[in-house]
């Protein structure tokens, strides 16, 4: 029988080389032209390209909810060098596989072996819940979170260990990082940073460092404490189902009250199997008492199941009094956030199994354990794209919460002797809407006073007749071309023409960019 992985950590480079290689499956839908068609729309494109403490173009400023300063630190160099937005957040997408994989491989290596290290790596990568954050929601920031977190994990493990000042350097501005990219999320990672160097690693120099790092992190968002939303979903009316993390095809889950989109939450039948079989063995190991693990991965390995199981709990119904009682709920959109952060613990424990059965660390069944990792998330490793072509900035943003991104607004004037004016619209929702708005398009001359505008023609209906606002899924790009037949000709009158959207049950317009107007003012050509 060969070795234990335990007594030989360092062996091989073959764990590394499938990180690096077959995690390019994860990734590889991001690479292909043009942009997916995500829950969160073209917002990351609008607001790459600008500084802002947090994103405010066509996204819902929010100290805690929001997409902070750092989310888009490395798209701009990017975009400075002449690369398009599209391309430089497909890019940072890319960086967020690469990172997170390889901040998984080097966590696991020192304790759990090469090929162990390998496996957790390369399901980390392929995990449900990373890819649907990426190609369904589209979400920048909660994307970035996910690659940063398991870098401080190694770095906090890989300081405890060696004293590496360059460990350490790597975890701090990773959870730094994470702060100003996710505040909300930033909380519930430090808390568990916190949680495992004081169960796990055991150590006071590591642990007194997360604890002032994540202090830091918090007293750097004082600035920005004024910038607060109310959310823009009620959070208990989207607590996840039991059945849904396991049932439901990708992009196809099941239709709950209350879901517009229709989220996936699928675990992933590889990670979720290999990890319940990894407990089996350790289990198995205590009642026999033979073979038992070394103290720090039998702790690793609790602590692991642990996390995930509390964190899965959260996202439960069962879980609303918490939320209500500790307030938390004010950190995040969804409940089901809550899982993002137990992701690395769940990929460990999958990528154990050869670790804690040295057979399934030889070559032949740990390529089979590869395989099926790779064969079980091909059903996932695919994106809506669309070769619309997204403009540098929307046209206007309607809604207290910018429920509609106006894409392309183009007005042309008849030709003498028809008078008429036609107006081309492109939009995209990007957040559920709860009420089935009427547009209005009006034309409008100046009276005799040259200051002052009276109406001489409207349309004033649904945006599409066969779908109502409250059908348009989140991300979806939808067209419309109007007419307004006006009783002057055009050529003649100095008109102007005014687009909105309102409550046709009591009038109230939608503010335009969450600003004083509640329309946009076009001119004819």
């Amino acid at each position: 029988m060969s070795a234990s992985p335990y007594d030989r950590k360092s062996a091989g480079l073959a764990g590394l080389w499938v990180v690096l290689i077959a995690s390019a499956f994860a990734w590889a839908p991001a690479t292909y032209p043009g942009y997916w068609q995500a829950l969160e729309g073209f917002a990351p494109l609008f607001n790459a390209p600008y500084a802002a403490p947090i994103a405010d173009i066509a996204s819902q400023p929010d100290l805690w909810r929001g997409s902070g300063s750092a989310t888009f630190l490395l798209t701009r160099p990017l975009i400075l060098l002449g690369i398009s937005p599209v391309v430089a957040v497909r890019a940072l997408f890319v960086l967020v596989f690469v990172l997170g994989s390889l901040g998984i491989y080097y966590w696991a290596r020192p304790r759990f072996g090469d090929r162990s290290a390998g496996l957790a790596g390369l399901l980390y990568a392929l995990l449900p819940p990373l890819l649907a954050t990426v190609y369904i929601r589209g979400s920048l920031s909660d994307a970035l979170v996910l690659g940063l977190w398991p870098l401080t994990l190694a770095g906090l493990a890989v300081y405890v260990q060696s004293r590496s000042s360059a460990a350490i350097g790597v975890a701090v501005i990773s959870l730094l990082w994470i702060w100003r990219t996710q505040a909300g999320l930033a909380v519930f990672v430090t808390l568990l940073a916190l949680l495992y160097v004081l169960w796990v690693e055991r150590d006071r120099l590591a642990l007194l460092t997360t604890a002032v790092t994540g202090l830091a992190g918090l007293l750097s968002l004082l600035p920005l404490r004024e910038i607060q939303a109310t959310s823009p979903v009620d959070f208990y009316a989207h607590f996840v189902y039991f059945f849904q993390y396991f049932a439901g095809g990708w992009q196809t889950a099941p239709s709950i009250p209350g879901w517009q989109d229709g989220y996936p939450f699928q675990l992933g039948f590889a990670a979720l199997a290999f990890a319940l079989i990894a407990l089996w063995f350790l289990w198995l190991k205590y009642r026999e008492n033979v073979d038992l693990p070394p103290l720090i991965v039998r702790r690793s390995l609790l602590f692991s199941a642990v996390a995930v199981a509390v964190l899965w709990l959260l996202t439960l119904g069962p879980a609303t009094f918490l939320w209500r009682l500790s307030g938390a709920d004010r950190l995040l959109t969804w409940p089901w956030q809550m899982l993002l952060p137990g992701l690395p613990f769940l990929a460990l424990l999958a990528g154990s199994l050869p670790a804690l059965n040295s057979q399934l660390a030889c070559r032949g069944y740990w390529a089979a354990l590869l395989a099926l990792a790779l064969m079980s998330s091909y059903p996932y490793l695919t994106a809506n794209f669309t070769q619309y072509t997204p403009p540098v900035a929307p046209v206007a943003v309607y809604g207290a919460r910018g429920e509609i991104l106006l894409l392309e607004a183009n007005l042309q004037e008849s030709s003498p002797g028809d008078n008429a004016a036609t107006l081309e619209t492109v939009w995209q929702s990007v957040q559920p809407i709860d009420f089935d708005y009427n547009f209005f398009f009006q034309a409008l001359r100046p009276v005799e006073n040259g200051t002052d505008y009276e109406v001489v023609a409207q349309l004033d209906q649904q945006p599409l007749a066969l779908r109502p606002a409250t059908s348009w899924q989140p991300g979806e790009i939808l067209t419309a071309t109007y007419r307004l037949s006006l009783p002057v000709d055009p050529a003649s009158v100095n008109l102007r023409y005014y687009f909105g959207y309102y409550n046709w049950q009591d009038g109230t317009r939608l503010p335009v960019n969450r600003g004083p107007d509640d329309k946009i003012v076009l001119f004819g050509e």
